[in-house]
């Protein structure tokens, strides 16, 4: 075997399990255990989804419709049944008689009362790929979430390892052509690829870099240092002595 067969069946493959274990292992381990506040309009539409958050007192009172607040009706009744401060401390001074009798003031219009901001939500970090899903207008967005959360923390420590190797290579494949589909693809078409910024092309090749070192191992496999060529190398059958 020559020096670049063996960088090619060894070395390479080794080198994008260990590029796709440091690109996909962190982010699945924050996606599955670091809790991430959300606000506004992120954690009502995550309300809509049948996320709860874990902070919230009552679970069964955290899906409330689209623009409700969590307790915000019954705020809004008390700030209308309280009197005007105007009305309360202001006295209306005695109107001196005259001829022509003034003209009648039209009521003046109740204010309404001020609308607090969305109730946040405290949940994990994958929600964050929930709400990626529901932007693109895909069903299960949660499901996909959780899928995908446990591809990153899973097929990067098992790409590392070498273990099953194809199937998470697979995987990620599937993955990152749906990140990229998502996130990369619109802003290529929206303003051209030599008409963007250059994080935003390092954000496409970045993906597209990944993209093909997962379907390399895919095709190719992880090499023979891994776990698979160790436990699945078949033995090569001795031939029998007549």
């Amino acid at each position: 075997m020559t020096p670049s067969q063996f960088a090619a069946t060894n070395i390479l493959p080794l080198l994008a399990r260990v590029v796709l274990c440091l690109a996909f292992l962190p982010q699945g381990w924050n996606n599955l255990m670091r809790d991430v506040e959300y606000t506004g309009k992120d954690a009502q539409r995550l309300r809509e989804l049948g996320v709860r958050g874990i902070t919230d007192p009552d679970p069964k009172q955290a899906d409330v419709a689209l623009g409700a607040v969590r307790g915000f009706g019954e705020w809004a009744q008390e700030e209308q049944a309280k009197p005007s401060s105007d009305a309360d401390t202001t006295a209306a001074p005695a109107a001196k008689p005259s001829a022509a009798p003034a003209p009648a003031a039209e009521p003046a219009a109740a204010p309404a009362p001020a609308r607090r901001p969305l109730a946040p939500l405290t949940q994990r970090g994958l929600y964050t790929l929930a709400l990626l899903v529901d932007r693109a207008q895909l069903p299960f967005a949660v499901e996909i979430a959780w899928a995908a959360a446990g591809v990153q923390l899973l097929g990067g420590a098992f790409a590392l390892l070498g273990m099953f190797t194809r199937v998470w290579g697979f995987l990620m494949s599937v993955m990152l052509t749906a990140l990229f589909l998502i996130t990369a693809l619109p802003g290529i078409r929206a303003s051209g690829l030599f008409s963007m910024s250059a994080e935003q092309q390092n954000l496409v090749f970045a993906q597209l870099g990944l993209l093909v070192m997962s379907l390399g191992l895919f095709l190719i496999g992880p090499g023979a240092m891994s776990l698979d060529r160790a436990i699945f190398r078949k033995t090569r059958s001795k031939p029998k002595s007549a």
